[in-house]
């Protein structure tokens, strides 16, 4: 819908001479109970006058129209679909590389944890003939 000014014929306080009212200087107020700011074009006056406006439907409704319309929108429905759906693979793609990558951390982390259990175990076997060649009993080991 467009909001269209009146074209009224304003009457100038000043002068009488009557105008259209096309353009106004200025407008204000609510929808249905407008006021203009007009320049007379015959004395310069310029002063308040009300503004009629109409409500003009410049698109006829039709059948053709929705339909057409209707098929654009299904056409924007189809492709934002066909987005939507790349992303989502896209996404399955990343989450499974994302596993893969999460279990081969785990088996690194396990490997080290089982070398350092190891070496942990070689070294207190370590400790341990050391004592035994040095003849250091269990009360001493502090």
């Amino acid at each position: 819908m467009i909001i269209v000014l009146g074209l009224l014929l304003i009457k100038c306080p000043k002068c009488g001479s009557e105008f259209k009212g096309e353009k106004p200087v200025k407008i204000w107020g609510k929808a249905g109970a407008r006021t203009g700011l007009f320049d007379c074009p015959s004395c310069g006056a310029r002063f308040k006058a009300p503004i009629e406006e109409k409500v003009e439907i410049k698109e006829e409704v039709s059948i053709k129209n929705m339909v057409s319309k209707l098929k654009e929108v299904r056409g924007e429905f189809i492709q934002t679909l066909k987005n939507l759906r790349e992303k989502i693979k896209t996404l399955e793609t990343e989450r499974a590389n994302l596993l893969l990558e999460i279990e081969e951390l785990k088996k690194m982390a396990e490997s080290k944890v089982n070398a350092l259990e190891s070496e942990i175990s070689m070294l207190r076997e370590e400790v341990k003939s050391l004592r035994e060649l040095l003849g250091c009993t269990d009360t001493e080991k502090e």
